[in-house]
């Protein structure tokens, strides 16, 4: 039995090119994802409804994106859409092409997304290097002006820096929910991190992931393969 998973979340690296004081994550790390860990991810799973190439700046890791549909292709591991947000500092022609590879393999189009976060914790669009998205179909320019003029402080997840920056403000991460059966787990956002490991749920800085860890990669099927005995 291989698994099907109806939100993968892949964190290709921790590196990031900025220090929005919004980041749940916290500081940046100088590691990309090992490739063994996306190998092991898609020999174990038959569909992915919908998978997130994040960071870190995912633009930062093309290669990891790039290997993850390959893998994917020579698996046969089906795709559904794909999400991916950037803060359009580092676009250049190789992160293009990797979202239309991943675009003409995805079965659903219209669940396919890139967005550029263009808010007032980011850069101004200025210095955005984002012209070559521009001839994307399905490139969404991140904006949400009303939202802040109405405090969008209250929206943000109080881990990382946004715990430390606005304490009194945000809101609090998802308590971890109980996976005991697939319906469970198909509710569920499955983040994969740069060090193998599958947490319940992506509201988590990098302090906080460990003690949401589901299991190592390696055990996704045999962790899936007890719901189904539940």
């Amino acid at each position: 039995m291989k698994v099907n998973i109806s939100n993968l979340i892949v964190e290709v690296t921790r590196k990031c090119n900025m220090t929005c004081d919004h980041c749940l994550r916290g500081e940046a790390q100088a590691v990309d994802i090992d490739f063994q860990y996306i190998d092991s991810v898609l020999s174990q799973t038959e569909y992915i409804g919908n998978v997130t190439f994040t960071g870190g700046e995912p633009s930062l890791n093309v290669k990891a994106i790039d290997y993850f549909l390959m893998i994917a292709k020579k698996l046969k591991v089906g795709i559904g859409g794909f999400y991916i947000a950037t803060n359009g500092m580092t676009i250049n022609e190789d992160f293009v092409m990797a979202c239309l590879r991943l675009y003409s393999y995805s079965d659903e189009k219209k669940m396919c997304l890139v967005d550029i976060s263009n808010d007032k914790y980011h850069a101004n669009e200025g210095s955005y290097n984002t012209e070559l998205l521009d001839g994307l179909s399905f490139i969404h320019r991140k904006y949400e002006k009303e939202r802040y003029d109405f405090g969008f402080n209250k929206f943000l997840i109080m881990e990382g820096r946004a715990k430390e920056n606005f304490p009194d403000t945000g809101r609090k991460a998802d308590k971890k929910r109980k996976i005991e059966s697939v319906e469970d787990f198909n509710d569920t956002e499955i983040y994969l991190n740069v060090h193998g490991e599958i947490i319940n749920g992506c509201d988590w800085s990098y302090k906080s992931q460990k003690k949401n860890k589901l299991c190592f990669v390696s055990g996704l099927k045999m962790f899936y393969e007890t719901l189904t005995q539940e």
